[in-house]
């Protein structure tokens, strides 16, 4: 009897020892493998394959992040439906290098909208996927259509995660880091000559950070570009020394309704680990260069950035390191009216202001944008709408709502209004833009973070 007690003890001690042995097994291969990442980041966010193309010649240590800043906030929710990515900026990460090339893509660059048949703004490409008849999820067509054209732009250069924020976003990641203290170089004013921020050294919150990169007031859009990449250079700096660069993946779980992207919450928080390797001397900032246009459409003269085909191809070599095919050089046919100086047509728009409709509708064919449904009541403000082919004969499809600044609005001469599709007035009732969707709605469209396509021919 007592032999039987002692190897029932004998079994049960084993039993705890095996699983005190697999426990501390657990623990210790935990640790590896957080060990193993925290000092290798780049093995969670180098991507899985090469996919046809120039993929495969690609240097597979380097990541492209593109990042899309939306005109969109709670209160153009309530008038709008359809958005633009006005901020297009490829953060480039050599993890070889431990070095970052950060490029953008100015919002009216006039470029092949991917999937059709006609160039136009490169922040319209949006609206043209969200208004493509026969899609189930309009939100999914319009991202699809804009990571697309981008890669079109840059030559084939795979993006192989995209991140994107609305204004809403911007402000609740600024002052959840505490704000950024920057020297501010100009005057902020709204449409109406009002003070928004002073020039001069300042702690920016999240309100005066959004109004400091939405302004366009002095030297256009490049201007606003150029100042955005000095002032998020900045703020990196500043969250790296803070030790505020660990906080980002919690910040961003919090963060779900107003950001969207195809990372996992792990790889963020092993971009989190890169950038404390990353000495802010080592990013640079490029900038795609054009000279602006202009080309009558309906009873406007509509200006656009038309690129330089050759400083593209250098761009993108210097960059990539791979030579792109170099496109013709175009040249749109000029405005009826005087041409307005950069100044005097990219004035701040604070808020979208009402757009005429403008004659009979046409039902689009197969294979066209959607129509869009009722107008809104009179005396609300309208989604725009119907605008005609865009220069040489183009049908420039569907243009997205908002304005003349990152904020939305509408703008002034130089700036297409009408962001509906051929002969239509606003979009559908009902056929909104979605709050931004959790992380993990758009995993069907990627593959060990590498782009597939799913819509565009």
């Amino acid at each position: 009897m007592l032999g039987k007690i002692k190897n029932k003890l004998a079994a049960l001690l084993a039993k705890k020892y095996v699983k005190a042995i697999l426990a501390a097994l657990i623990v210790v291969g935990a640790a590896v493998t957080a060990f193993y990442y925290v000092t290798s980041p780049s093995r969670l966010i180098r991507p899985g394959h090469a996919v046809e193309g120039s993929e495969q010649s690609f240097d597979r240590e380097i990541i492209n992040i593109v990042l899309l800043g939306f005109d969109r906030d709670e209160a153009r929710d309530r008038i709008y439906t359809i958005y633009r990515p006005d901020t297009i900026m490829i953060a480039s990460l050599n993890l070889r290098e431990t070095k970052v090339s950060v490029v953008n893509i100015p919002r009216d660059s006039y470029v092949p909208i991917h999937g059709r048949d006609f160039y136009d703004k490169i922040n319209h490409s949006y609206a043209h996927g969200y208004n493509l008849r026969g899609v189930e999820d309009r939100h999914k067509s319009g991202l699809e259509t804009t990571l697309r054209t981008i890669e079109d732009f840059l030559g084939g250069i795979p993006i192989h995660y995209y991140i994107t924020i609305d204004m809403d976003g911007v402000v609740e990641v600024i002052d959840k880091v505490g704000g950024i203290e920057y020297d501010v170089d100009v005057t902020v004013r709204d449409k109406y000559g009002r003070v928004l921020l002073n020039k001069g050294p300042q702690l920016l919150d999240g309100e005066k950070f959004l109004h400091y990169v939405r302004y366009r007031g002095v030297g256009g859009d490049t201007g606003r570009v150029s100042r955005q990449q000095k002032i998020l250079i900045a703020a990196f700096s500043q969250l790296k020394e803070k030790g505020k660069l660990k906080d980002l993946p919690q910040i961003y779980k919090s963060l779900t309704e107003n950001v969207e992207t195809n990372l996992t919450l792990t790889q963020i928080t092993a971009l989190a680990v890169f950038g404390l390797k990353v000495d802010p001397e080592d990013i640079n900032t490029y900038i795609f260069s054009g000279t602006n246009q202009f080309a009558p459409r309906g009873d406007q003269d509509i200006s656009y950035l038309v690129i330089d085909e050759r400083a593209r191809v250098e761009l993108i070599k210097e960059v990539f390191g791979i030579t792109v095919e170099q496109r013709p050089q175009i040249t749109l046919p000029g405005p009826r009216k005087r041409e307005k100086t950069q100044e005097e047509g990219e004035q701040e728009i604070e808020e979208p202001a009402p757009v005429e409709q403008p004659g009979e509708e046409e039902p689009p064919g197969e294979g066209e944008e959607e129509p869009p449904g009722e107008e809104p009541p009179p005396g609300e403000e309208e989604q725009p709408g119907a605008e005609e082919p865009g220069p040489g004969g183009e049908d420039p499809g569907s243009q997205p709502g908002g304005g003349e600044d990152s904020g939305g609005g509408q703008g002034g001469e130089g700036e297409d209004p009408n962001p509906g599709p051929p002969g239509t007035g606003s979009p559908a009732e009902g056929a909104g833009f979605p709050k931004m969707p959790k992380i993990g709605d758009l995993g069907a469209l990627f593959k060990d973070g590498w782009y597939q396509p799913k819509f565009g021919p």
